[in-house]
């Protein structure tokens, strides 16, 4: 029973040492430069012992503080999301937008590389010439498209 008694006071000792080791003292001085210097082992004799103090407990407010200043990040992501979102889909658009017109450049050069022009009818062997003021009516259709959205 004797030995138990010691085994456990044995026990507490050593973890009160440990713990006192844990919050050791800081010393603050000045070195040969000038410069200022924290340890916990002072080097010289002006050394000044410092006393840590526990850091300031959270009141309400700083916490509403805090939960607003977090509510306030959160709508910002989310308006920078969305606008990255607008921009990704504006590229999209653009580069459609592209396509198409490098489609109707080729058709307009197509037109005006062609000989004769002709609309298609529900009988395939006899197709609808057209005239050359129709030509360049069409011809203008393309030129007007290219320069308005191209």
């Amino acid at each position: 029973m004797y030995y138990n008694f010691l085994l456990i006071i044995f026990f507490f000792l050593t973890h009160l040492l440990y713990f006192n080791s844990a919050y050791s003292e800081v010393y603050k001085w000045v070195d040969d430069n000038g410069k200022t210097v924290y340890g916990d082992k002072p080097t010289t004799n002006n050394a000044e012992k410092i006393k840590i103090q526990n850091a300031p407990k959270k009141n309400k407010q700083d916490q509403e503080r805090v939960k607003k200043q977090q509510k306030l990040l959160n709508i910002i992501k989310e308006e920078r999301d969305e606008k990255a979102s607008l921009q990704k889909e504006e590229k999209i658009k653009k580069d459609q937008q592209k396509l198409k017109c490098a489609e109707i450049i080729k058709e307009f050069q197509e037109t005006k590389d062609a000989t004769l022009l002709y609309k298609e009818t529900d009988d395939p062997d006899t197709p609808i010439y057209l005239s050359d003021e129709e030509r360049r009516i069409e011809e203008a259709k393309y030129e007007d498209y290219i320069k308005n959205n191209c």
